[in-house]
């Protein structure tokens, strides 16, 4: 018997362990959203979100999905309510509409190096 022949990975991904914090890491309380004051798109939401929620924001276009989102991450301003986020909290989005604004011929490095150019490329290897 031959033993299989196994080479190492050319590419390893190394992603960082996120610090433990306490719950909540951001919250909603009877919190009433919209963009114009006195007009709420939402209204009376509450939502706990903690380090093992999963949420899939499903409905149709003006449904409110995208507002709940920055109302949850602090990008606009309740109307009423209370809002909690944990002061050690980063919050990373990525929306349908970022990829608007990637040069899809571009790898995902050259991307990151055309985005930061002082930043030598074997970093963002």
């Amino acid at each position: 018997m031959v033993a299989e022949v196994v080479t190492d990975p050319s590419c390893v991904f190394i992603f960082p362990n996120p610090e433990k914090i306490s719950p909540p890491l951001c919250r909603l309380d009877e919190a009433t959203v919209g963009w114009v004051p006195g007009v709420p798109i939402l209204t009376r939401v509450n939502i706990n979100v903690d380090l093992e929620t999963r949420i899939a924001l499903v409905g149709p276009n003006g449904a409110g999905k995208s507002t709940l989102v920055k109302a949850l991450m602090g990008e606009l301003e309740l109307q009423d309510g209370y809002r909690f986020l944990h002061p050690r909290l980063r919050v990373g989005v990525f929306t349908q509409h970022h990829m608007d604004q990637l040069d899809l011929r571009l790898s995902a490095v050259e991307q990151m190096m055309k985005k930061w150019p002082l930043v030598q490329s074997e970093k963002f290897r």
